[in-house]
């Protein structure tokens, strides 16, 4: 599952801050002292990689649930080096500070290895400004004639995904990372609302359709007993974090008066427009400080995180909480998460209604970079090509088949409706210490979704089967073309870009918040909102976008 983005001002300073180093590298040699033309590498997509075994070292932070990464004791290391002749020597780094020791490294000339991965698993995620600017600088190497000589599976990604090669091009025309490919249906329409289906039988109401269905209902929720425990007072109507998975209070609800992506813009007729500073996201507002004036808005909803949140919606047996925003079914137990049931998107006052959809969701993190001053390149790269296979993936993901996963029969039905591509035996090994994989650090790509797994029987909680359901009915109100896309600006746009949507993003999370609670008036405090904002410069922000749009993205 995808997280809603954030961004780090800190690592705009540090790229802006970055010591040139130069890109030069020396000769590259294998564990033995032969340089990179002494080794005898397989044709494209042939195994073994290599006929001497051969070493390549990799930086990755360290997960806490690896309890081993070494050839005979984690068995995704035993399998990958069988199979390709490959040796690992592991560069670990820290998780939760392996951003901040990374940009330290690469920017004063450390020793990274030959291939850096994984970094999205950790405290931070490589953007496209940090790639731009260390591949400007030479210290990534661009890797267009690598893939070209050595890619296989690779280059079969990218037929399937159009909008890849495109979105992972840096200005100057060269590839500099590899990213994951995700294929998640329901992720990408993730602003998703889910309401307690026990309440309102309680209440005899039905799902909300509308914004003031919506209000009635929460209305109701604060007002009746609705949990029935003769305390008419210790409902929660609504909640909400600002950190989980599409769970501010707004997110969703907004969606009933304009068009937003989940930085709260919208392309409309080939034109970038901030939502936030239009007169819908005025009247959703209003809409809003009704609900928190009236108490159907909880105040914790500003500060929770997802531990709080998922507590609050656990309290009493799971029957406190009449509605919340989220991806997923927030909550504890599988027996809580079944009490919610989805809203689809609801009608403004105006009749607008709109569901979020991401449609360049294929195009996923950042999950390799290949140091220019490593070595045997070639067949760093053909490694890396063998990880974008489908029977690696899987086992990337999953772990051993016939252990962790396995293959159904023929007539078996998928979370999505389709033929089941695979069903989980041990699932556990994701939350809890193994050795079977490394925690998704190389996973990234599997030609199918998560909703291809096995649907679990009836009456169990299945989160693929709800979460794809729930897509289905978003996606009647989607309106591609809507989104906007994932620009990569060359090193000297990128650090002002993510200078300019930093500050303006935290002022409008901020403001929205204040907005919402009363701490600021919507008609007397909005014009004054609006000329900070472009006092921040979000007349260059939205420009800086159209540009490249234009030049790039345009129809």
């Amino acid at each position: 599952m995808k997280k809603k983005r954030t961004y780090s001002i800190a690592l705009s300073l540090l790229l802006c801050c970055a010591i040139v180093v130069s890109g030069c590298t020396g000769g590259s040699e294998n564990q033995n002292g032969g340089d990179e033309t002494s080794l005898n590498l397989s044709a494209p997509g042939e195994l073994p990689l290599v006929d001497e075994k051969t070493t390549i070292k990799i930086t990755v932070p360290r997960s806490s649930n690896i309890l081993s990464y070494e050839y005979g004791e984690n068995e995704l290391t035993t399998w990958l080096e069988d199979q390709t002749n490959v040796h690992i020597e592991w560069n670990f780094y820290p998780s939760a500070d392996a951003g901040q020791k990374l940009n330290l490294e690469l920017s004063s000339g450390g020793d990274v290895g030959d291939l850096i991965m994984g970094f999205d698993e950790a405290d931070f995620e490589m953007d496209n400004a940090m790639i731009a600017n260390y591949g400007s600088q030479g210290i990534f190497a661009p890797l267009n004639d690598l893939i070209e000589k050595n890619g296989f599976y690779i280059n079969e990604m990218f037929e399937e995904n159009p909008n890849m090669k495109q979105a992972t091009t840096a200005p100057d025309g060269n590839i500099y990372a590899l990213h994951k490919v995700g294929n998640c249906y329901n992720c990408d329409r993730s602003m998703r609302f889910w309401v307690n289906e026990e309440f309102l039988a309680a209440l005899n109401m039905s799902v909300p359709e509308t914004t003031e269905e919506l209000y009635q209902y929460l209305k109701a929720v604060k007002e009746q007993d609705v949990n029935g425990n003769g305390d008419p007072s210790d409902e929660i109507p609504l909640t909400g974090s600002p950190r989980g998975w599409f769970t501010e209070v707004h997110d969703f609800i907004l969606n009933a008066f304009t068009y937003k992506d989940d930085n709260d813009l919208y392309v409309k007729d080939d034109v970038i427009h901030a939502a936030f500073v239009t007169e819908e996201w005025k009247e959703g507002l209003t809409y809003l400080n009704k609900l928190y004036s009236e108490g159907l808005i909880d105040p914790s909803s500003f500060t929770n995180d997802t531990n709080q949140l998922n507590q609050l919606i656990e309290l009493s047996d799971g029957n406190t909480v009449g509605a919340f925003p989220g991806g997923i079914e927030y909550g504890v137990n599988d027996e809580t998460k079944m009490k919610y049931e989805i809203v689809p998107p609801i009608q403004g006052p105006d009749g607008f209604q709109y569901a979020y959809f991401n449609e360049y969701g294929a195009v996923n993190a950042v999950k390799f970079v290949i140091p220019a001053s490593g070595k045997n390149k070639d067949l760093v790269m053909k490694w890396l090509d063998f990880m974008y296979k489908p029977e690696t993936a899987m086992r990337n993901r999953y772990g051993v088949p016939g252990v962790d996963w396995e293959e159904p029969e023929q007539g078996k039905v998928a979370a999505n409706g389709g033929q089941a591509m695979y069903r989980t035996i041990d699932s556990a090994t994701t939350e809890q210490q193994h050795s079977s994989h490394w925690d998704g650090a190389n996973h990234v790509y599997t030609p199918f979704g998560s909703d291809a797994r096995e649907r679990y029987p009836e009456g169990q909680y299945d989160m693929e089967t709800s979460l794809y359901n729930a897509a289905v009915e978003y996606d009647a109100f989607t309106e591609p073309g809507t989104m906007v896309p994932p620009f990569f600006f060359g090193p000297d746009d990128a650090a002002r870009f993510n200078e300019l949507r930093n500050e303006v993003n935290r002022h409008v999370q901020a403001s929205t918040a204040d907005f919402i609670v009363g701490n600021r008036k919507l008609d007397s405090d909005w014009e004054k909102y609006l000329s900070e904002l472009e006092s921040m410069g979000l007349s260059d922000y939205i420009k800086m976008m159209q540009t490249e749009y234009d030049k790039n993205w345009k129809s």
